[in-house]
């Protein structure tokens, strides 16, 4: 059985690459420290770039987060 990781408002938290989180299940703003891409489906198809997110951050309210071009940091913002 596999098991998607909650990631939590409010704090920083490491993702690792192509590797599906779960986003809290709200409207929230994404600080990365590299590109990420968000979905409404865990198997990410289609999935959208969630532009800003690695410079200024970015509001979403998609319910899966992943990074495909390595492993990051990502914070969860409560908007």
């Amino acid at each position: 059985m596999a098991y998607t990781t909650l990631l939590s408002i409010g704090y920083a938290q490491p993702i690792l690459q192509n590797i599906v989180y779960a986003l809290p299940a709200r409207v929230c703003r994404v600080q990365a420290d590299a590109a990420v891409e968000v979905s409404n489906v865990v198997a990410f198809s289609p999935a959208d770039a969630l532009t800003n997110a690695d410079t200024v951050g970015a509001e979403t309210s998609a319910r899966f987060i992943r990074c495909t071009g390595g492993n990051t940091v990502v914070t969860v913002i409560p908007v």
